[in-house]
């Protein structure tokens, strides 16, 4: 956790002055995959996500996110992820992008049944200026698996 934090903050201290910083706010509908684990019963979930996006260059972004997601009534999870945003094109505005991202995951799934997993996932989507959409695929250390669609707002924050 403590390096995921540290590079966070290093890249919004270190990114050129050029470079686009973006706050992302959105939500999330999900599908558990039970074929994959013993972990819980398949089912549809939501969810909400904080998302900082940090140009390293004009088609490459560091990304570190935050989620608070319920994948089906007695499943939480709280995942802090890092990765990198590639984007097809170098326009600010509109673009495609692929990405991938990992980090580690706290789940509450019952009364003392808590644990701490790691998670990884790739995903690919598009914004439309200041609209995004993201479909993700996620796999947790377990094999557990659940596909994500989502929706965010970007607010840039930088030039």
């Amino acid at each position: 956790m403590a390096r995921i934090v540290f590079l966070l903050i290093a890249t919004l201290v270190c990114h050129d002055a050029y470079a686009q910083l973006d706050l992302n706010l959105g939500v999330s509908g999900s599908r558990s995959y039970y074929c994959l684990a013993d972990l819980t019963d398949s089912g549809i979930g939501y969810g909400v996500r904080v998302e900082l996006a940090g140009d390293l260059n004009d088609r490459v972004q560091f990304i570190g996110n935050l989620s608070l997601d319920r994948h089906n009534k007695d499943y939480s999870s709280l995942p802090v992820m890092a990765g990198f945003r590639v984007s097809t094109t170098s326009d600010d505005d509109m673009f495609c992008f692929v990405q991938a991202t990992g980090g580690s995951s706290y789940r509450v799934m019952g009364d003392d049944d808590n644990e701490t997993a790691w998670v990884v996932n790739a995903g690919i989507g598009t914004v439309w200026n200041r609209l995004g959409a993201l479909v993700e695929y996620n796999v947790s250390r377990d094999k557990w698996s659940w596909v994500s669609v989502r929706t965010f707002l970007r607010l840039p924050l930088g030039f």
